[in-house]
C-alpha cells in the first residue's frame, strides 16, 4: 500500500517575505553551519536547503523548533522584527 502524503497547513503560520534571508542571516551570526543547523532541528539537509534557496517555508513544528534555537542564540530579533 503507497504511503499517503500528508499535507501540512502552512497559512495559520505569519511567514515574513524575506524568510529565506533571515534564514540566512540566523545561520551567519549564530555561527553554526548548515549541516549543524539540520542537526538542531531534526531536518533532513534538502529541507532547509528548500527553505533557503527555493521559497519553501516549514511546517509549524518545525518553525516552533526554529524559533526556539533563534532565542537559545539570542537572535529573536531576526525573525520578529
Amino acid at each position: 500500500m503507497p504511503r499517503q502524503r500528508i499535507h501540512h497547513n502552512r497559512a495559520d503560520h505569519d511567514y515574513p517575505d524575506d524568510f529565506s534571508r533571515r534564514l540566512v542571516r540566523f545561520q551567519e551570526e549564530s555561527g553554526l553551519t548548515w549541516a549543524e543547523l539540520n542537526r538542531h532541528l531534526g531536518t533532513d539537509p534538502e529541507t532547509v536547503r528548500r527553505w533557503r534557496d527555493k521559497g519553501v517555508r516549514p511546517t509549524g513544528k518545525h518553525l516552533l523548533t526554529l524559533l526556539a534555537l533563534v532565542g537559545s542564540y539570542g537572535l529573536d530579533h531576526l525573525f520578529t522584527e
